[in-house]
C-alpha cells in the first residue's frame, strides 16, 4: 500500500476542493496508481480554470475596480494622505516636489496635495536629504555628473543640486571616492577594457582627472595597454571569431586600432616562426 506524505495528502486535497470531488481519495495500491489519480485531478483542474477563465477575468476586474475606488475614497482624507506621505518620505527619502507628486497620484486632488505639503513641509530638509543621497552614491562610486542625473530624477532642484555638490567638492575639486574607485578600476580591469575605456567610464568631469588617472597609474602599474591588450586577444580566441569581429570587439573596449593590428600581426609572426625564435614584441 503506498502511503502519501503529509504534503502530497495536502496538495490533493486541495486539488479535490478545486474541481469538486467530494469524496476524496486516500488509498492506492502503488506510487504508479497514486500518479494516475494525481494526472486525472491535474487535468480536471486545468479543464475547471479554463471553463471560469471569462468569469474570473470579469469578476477580477470588478474587484479590482472597487478595490481602486476604496481606495481613492480612503486618500480623499487630508489625515490618511499625510500618514501616508510620512511613511513615504520615510521609506524612500524623496524630494519635496516628488513626496507631492506622490501625494497628488494617491489623491488625485492638487488643493488636498497642497494641504498636505503645508503640514508636512516643515519637516522636510531637500538639502540634508540631497546630502545624504549624494554621499551615499559617492561611496559607490559614483562621480558628480552621475549624482546630478540621480538627483534630478528624484525632482530635487537645480539650486538645491548646486549647493550640495558644491560644499562636496570644495576640498578636492573632485567627488570621486579614492577606494572605491580603486574597486571600480580592478572590476573594468577583469572586464578587459583598455585605460582609455577606463577613464571614461570613471571620470564624469575634467575634474576627476587627477584621481581616476592617480588610481589608475597606482592600480595598473606604468604599463601601458599592450598587457591588457594582449590577455582580451587571448580571451576573445576561446570563441573563434573572425579578424574582422575580434578587432570589432577590442576596439569597442577601448583599443586603439592601430595597437590592436599591431598585436594581431605579432601574434601572426609568432606563431608562424617554425622554430619559434620569433617573440611577441612590445
Amino acid at each position: 500500500m503506498f502511503r502519501l506524505s503529509e504534503r502530497q495528502a495536502e496538495a490533493l486535497a486541495n486539488m479535490e476542493t478545486y474541481v469538486g470531488i467530494r469524496t476524496p481519495r486516500r488509498d492506492f495500491p502503488d506510487r504508479e496508481a497514486f500518479q494516475a489519480y494525481w494526472n486525472l485531478v491535474s487535468k480536471r483542474g486545468d479543464a475547471t480554470t479554463r471553463s471560469r477563465s471569462g468569469e474570473t477575468s470579469q469578476s477580477r476586474a470588478e474587484a479590482r475596480q472597487r478595490r481602486d475606488e476604496r481606495v481613492t475614497a480612503y486618500y480623499q482624507s487630508v489625515e490618511h494622505l499625510c500618514a501616508y506621505g510620512e511613511q513615504y518620505a520615510q521609506r524612500y527619502q524623496p524630494s519635496s516636489a516628488k513626496l507631492r507628486q506622490q501625494v497628488l497620484l494617491k489623491s488625485g486632488s492638487a488643493p488636498l496635495a497642497d494641504q498636505v505639503m503645508e503640514q508636512l513641509g516643515p519637516r522636510l530638509d531637500d538639502d540634508a536629504r540631497a546630502r545624504e543621497l549624494a554621499e551615499i552614491m559617492q561611496q559607490q562610486g559614483r562621480h558628480a555628473q552621475a549624482i546630478r542625473s540621480k538627483l534630478r530624477l528624484r525632482l530635487f532642484t537645480t539650486e538645491v543640486i548646486d549647493r550640495c555638490l558644491l560644499s562636496m567638492t570644495e576640498a578636492t575639486g573632485s567627488l570621486l571616492d579614492a577606494t572605491e574607485l580603486t574597486r571600480q578600476v580592478q572590476k573594468l580591469q577583469r572586464k578587459g577594457l583598455s585605460r582609455r575605456a577606463m577613464r571614461s567610464k570613471l571620470m564624469g568631469s575634467a575634474a576627476d582627472g587627477v584621481i581616476v588617472q592617480t588610481t589608475l597609474h597606482t592600480t595598473l602599474g606604468e604599463s601601458g595597454d599592450d598587457r591588457a591588450l594582449r590577455t582580451a586577444i587571448d580571451r576573445l580566441a576561446r570563441k573563434q571569431l573572425d579578424r574582422r569581429a575580434l578587432i570589432q570587439r577590442l576596439t569597442g573596449k577601448g583599443f586603439r586600432y592601430g595597437d590592436v593590428i599591431r598585436i594581431l600581426a605579432a601574434n601572426a609572426e609568432t606563431v608562424a616562426s617554425p622554430d619559434g625564435s620569433d617573440s611577441m614584441r612590445e
